[in-house]
């Protein structure tokens, strides 16, 4: 049996389901912000020790919210406060959906890697 073209990757088959996409798609942006945080702290030389004693929290929390998936449940204060911590300035907006696709790549190339 011949196929024409590539075939696809489970990915790509579960991302034509819109469901599926949407929570990606939220998934990853979460996953992101994690990875930017861990980032400035890494350049801090900074343990989750560190950061909890400079926000007055407990090292626990920082841990709770920098595992996997955790910023999904820290309210917008815990990550403004957090990033401001590690020398960021949280920004959430809103861009018009018809719009995200001009505007996101801007945005990304300013971020923090």
């Amino acid at each position: 049996m011949k196929t024409k073209g590539k075939a696809k990757g489970l990915l790509e088959r579960k991302m034509e389901d819109p469901a599926y996409r949407s929570r990606h798609e939220e998934s990853y942006e979460l996953f992101k912000l994690e990875v930017q945080m861990l980032n400035a702290l890494e350049r801090k030389h900074w343990s989750y020790s560190d950061l909890a004693k400079v926000m007055g929290t407990q090292k626990s929390a920082i841990s709770r919210d920098l595992k996997g998936g955790g910023l999904k449940t820290a309210s917008m204060d815990r990550i403004t406060r957090m990033a401001a911590a590690l020398g960021l300035k949280f920004l959430p907006f809103c861009v018009a959906a018809s719009k995200a696709k001009q505007v996101l790549p801007l945005i990304q190339r300013l971020a923090v890697a």
